[in-house]
């Protein structure tokens, strides 16, 4: 079993190569399945019309704020959409109406009213309970006077 002379021996590769080789590789992949995971996220934002900013879409996609800043891409991205939001957004300030204070005033008489009515409750609710505690202690009392002495 010699080695035929045009044969060439099989290239060795040494091992920590190798090992370099395969980290890079899943270093890609991680990447990229990162950058998949963000441009998913950013989608999910926008079509569920949520706010769109850095940490929306870090908490979106599970990747950090530091991977998406760094990311030139993504970032002008989320630049970009989150800037249209906020000019889709911009609408002049509603003034309270008067209305709005005659409505704070009722409601906030409204909840004293049933504050008031709900302490009331309680202290006749605690006074039957004593006056029932009281009821089984004379009734404890009578049937130990009763009961036969050992």
């Amino acid at each position: 079993m010699s080695k035929r002379p045009n044969e060439k021996a099989p290239e060795t590769v040494p091992p920590a190569d190798r090992r370099i080789a395969a980290l890079r590789q899943a270093a890609q992949d991680k990447h990229l399945q990162a950058v998949q995971r963000a441009e998913a996220g950013i989608r999910r934002l926008v079509k569920e019309r949520e706010e769109i900013n850095f940490r929306a879409v870090a908490r979106a996609a599970g990747v950090s704020l530091d991977f998406l800043y760094a990311h030139a891409d993504l970032r002008k991205r989320i630049e970009t959409l989150r800037g249209q939001q906020r000019s889709e957004n911009q609408s002049p300030p509603q003034t309270p109406s008067a209305d709005d204070g005659t409505v704070i005033h009722a409601l906030t008489d409204a909840l004293r009213r049933e504050r008031a009515t709900q302490r009331e409750r309680v202290q006749e609710l605690e006074q039957r309970l004593a006056a029932a505690h009281g009821e089984i202690l004379r009734m404890q009392r009578v049937i130990q006077s009763h009961s036969p002495t050992s």
